[in-house]
């Protein structure tokens, strides 16, 4: 995998994840089925990420997503990016994430990452991980 590679495979996941008109189903084709996404010490599977993806739906209505640095070698990607999102309550929060992805046939299979609220509520220092159950 190159670096344009990475970006561009990056760019359009935080496009679907942002976006609702793409369905969750959608969403799950960026991943393998035995996905797992661990955050700040929280395992997610794929479905416990589609029900996360339905939480940040839910509760935050846009949100840009800057890149800062963006790695790549062979099936892995590392970056480091900061989230600005402006919620469906009129706040607005941004985070600093640093992640590790790893791929396997050209599907994403893991993700380790690490959140930092920058600006926010203290509240939505778990937006990383958060399922809520609507």
């Amino acid at each position: 995998m190159t670096k344009t590679d990475a970006k561009q495979l990056l760019h359009r996941l935080f496009a679907a994840l942002a976006d609702p008109a793409t369905s969750l189903e959608e969403l799950a084709g960026f991943f393998t089925r035995d996905y797992v996404q661990i955050v700040d010490g929280e395992t997610l599977n794929l479905a416990g990420f589609l029900d996360h993806a339905a939480t940040l739906r839910r509760t935050i209505e846009t949100a840009d997503v800057r890149f800062e640095n963006i790695v790549a070698s062979d099936n892995t990607i590392a970056d480091i990016h900061i989230v600005t999102a402006h919620k469906k309550n009129g706040s607005q929060i941004t985070i600093k994430v640093i992640a590790f992805y790893t791929l396997r046939d050209g599907k994403i299979s893991r993700i380790e990452e690490l959140t930092h609220l920058i600006s926010g509520s203290t509240a939505d220092r778990d937006i990383g991980s958060r399922i809520d159950r609507a």
